[in-house]
């Protein structure tokens, strides 16, 4: 398909719309992101570039620019609070590995590369339906409605309006906040440590770079909630917070006490991937669900890839999508029903789940076999969707 003709409309500047607008300028085409923001910019906190997304900025020429910024991730590991005894151990394995970094530093990179290929951008445009035809076009706020354009693209996130398809909120969200990494100790630089009570608290830390050339290296700091208690812990005040957190991790107390957190809710859907003739859902739009296996970033970038590379092979619209589709479909399945089923053995109300996850899960997770296969799913190369996507 020869991209020179294609008009492409996408609503949000997340890590989605943002990668497959670089990627589809670059070839040609004549690409216009709508976001409501006044200016363009990222929301959350840190992640773990996982293999998969690395191949996908690796293709644009970008992983060199996020390793930079970004602190290499070779090992998850997990400890019930109090006894300190390992409850979940992941290894890369041999030359793999994660590359944790800033949302806002890799938001950055996408952003600029968006614009040296020639994106357009229209700030304090928020998108709230779509106009089906030959041609859709976003219809905005205020009634205002876009330019028609060849194929539009629903990339914003689990809240997006297009559709109007409800999203279930999970019980548990989390609180997250970016804090200096301690030089000194006690974390390890390449690890994902993380610390349990049951099931119903989970804290993190995670060190994830820095933001930009000469900026000093951050950490991500997490502690999960239930979102019905997020008033109830504003209103007790941050000194009850940082009791809990000493009881839970005495070395994580600093971060605490110096943390701005932001709580962030999560949802679980998995809505059909075509909005509406030539409309596209990509991204959490599409698919989203908990943090757990951390794979929300990631997928995103793979949709992106997947599209170009379907539009890259295909003769007309309809094929490339219908080739997207086939690409994609089942390693999205996979994850979300397997992250549904996981979920609750690490944020729930139950006393049955932790158990189970403790005195038969974790041990599993250690057999040669079950080490390879548990590596695998939480890096995302599960299914192999790098060469289902035509990558590799």
């Amino acid at each position: 398909m020869r991209f020179e003709k294609l008009d492409i409309a996408i609503a949000g500047a997340g890590m989605g719309g943002l990668s497959l607008a670089a990627m589809l300028a670059s070839r040609g085409a004549n690409v216009v992101i709508y976001d409501q923001m006044t200016a363009p910019q990222p929301v959350g906190s840190g992640f773990v570039l996982q293999p998969t997304g690395s191949a996908v900025l690796s293709h644009m020429g970008l992983l060199d620019k996020a390793a930079a910024r970004g602190a290499v991730i070779n090992r998850m590991h997990g400890k019930l609070a109090g006894t300190n005894r390992t409850v979940l151990e992941i290894g890369y394995g041999e030359d793999r590995h994660g590359i944790a970094i800033q949302r806002v530093a890799l938001f950055d990179i996408l952003l600029e590369a968006a614009i040296a290929a020639g994106v357009k951008f229209e700030t304090s445009s928020k998108a709230l339906d779509m106009r089906d035809g030959e041609r859709p076009a976003i219809v905005l706020d205020g009634g205002r409605v876009a330019p028609a354009a060849d194929l539009v693209i629903d990339a914003m996130g689990a809240n997006s309006p297009l559709g109007h398809v409800p999203a279930k909120e999970l019980g548990y969200g989390a609180l997250w906040a970016t804090v200096p990494w301690p030089e000194e100790g006690p974390f390890h630089p390449h690890e994902l440590e993380q610390r349990y009570h049951r099931a119903s608290r989970m804290a993190g830390v995670l060190p994830v770079g820095t933001a930009k050339d000469g900026a000093p290296r951050m950490a991500t700091f997490f502690w999960s909630l239930r979102n019905r208690d997020i008033d109830a812990w504003r209103s007790a005040g941050r000194h009850v917070w940082i009791e809990q957190v000493a009881k839970m991790w005495p070395e994580t107390v600093t971060f605490a006490e110096i943390a701005e957190p932001v709580h962030a809710r999560y949802r679980h859907h998995t809505r059909k991937p075509i909005a509406g003739r030539r409309v596209l859902r990509i991204g959490d739009a599409w698919h989203a669900t908990s943090p757990q296996l951390g794979q929300g970033a990631n997928m995103a970038l793979l949709d992106a890839a997947s599209m170009m590379t379907a539009l890259e092979n295909s003769a007309s619209l309809e094929d490339a999508l219908a080739l997207h589709l086939r690409q994609r479909r089942m390693h999205i399945w996979f994850y979300q029903l397997t992250s549904y089923v996981m979920t609750p053995f690490y944020q729930s109300d139950s006393n049955i789940l932790p158990v189970v996850r403790d005195i038969a899960i974790a041990p599993a997770t250690q057999l040669p076999l079950m080490r390879q296969l548990v590596s695998k799913l939480v890096t995302g190369e599960f299914l192999d969707p790098v060469r289902r996507i035509g990558l590799v």
